[in-house]
């Protein structure tokens, strides 16, 4: 137990998650586009109806594959057939995650995530924007560690508390609000 005690749980799904956050939405999908460049058989998977449409527009600028970038709703683990799958970011319940992706043969999952998007800034987030870039910190440089990612979980599993009866949305921003009264 005590050699344990800072390793992680190996019977636990949230291992395999590993998020990149960035300060902005910008750069986050700077960055998506970037690795759709350098690994193109990856497919990035949207939660919300928005996102995958602001994807969609963005690849579409970019010269790149819109079809790679695809809704949760319609992503199944047979999709994958030897190709990548990524999270554009992140569903406000982390059950929701771990329902799609309970048969994937991926060992790492990545999560892309911004510091200015509405399920950090519903913790507080935009404290941490200034501090970032007055310890200068740039735009398009990754925060990458199982620390950030584990503090993600807890803050889903603190809003999954709060949620009787989870109404859908288009967005994270509009999500937040019809669900957290």
């Amino acid at each position: 137990m005590l050699f344990n005690l800072f390793g992680k749980k190996e019977d636990s799904p949230d291992g395999i998650f590993t998020d990149r956050c960035y300060q902005t939405a910008n750069a986050k999908l700077n960055a998506c586009a970037a690795m759709a460049k350098n690994q193109p058989n990856t497919y990035f998977i949207c939660w919300f109806a928005n996102t995958l449409q602001l994807f969609k527009d963005f690849f579409t600028q970019q010269g790149l594959d819109a079809s790679l970038v695809v809704d949760a709703k319609n992503f199944n683990a047979a999709m994958l057939n030897n190709r990548q799958a990524v999270f554009t970011e992140h569903h406000p319940l982390h059950s929701k995650e771990l329902e799609l992706i309970k048969n994937w043969p991926q060992q790492t999952i990545i999560v892309y995530s911004a510091i200015d998007e509405p399920l950090f800034m519903h913790f507080g987030s935009e404290k941490m924007i200034p501090l970032m870039k007055l310890l200068g910190m740039k735009e398009g440089e990754v925060i990458e560690h199982s620390f950030v990612t584990k503090s993600i979980i807890k803050g889903q599993n603190k809003i999954a508390a709060m949620v009787e009866m989870e109404q859908m949305a288009a967005s994270q921003k509009e999500w937040l609000e019809r669900n957290l009264k």
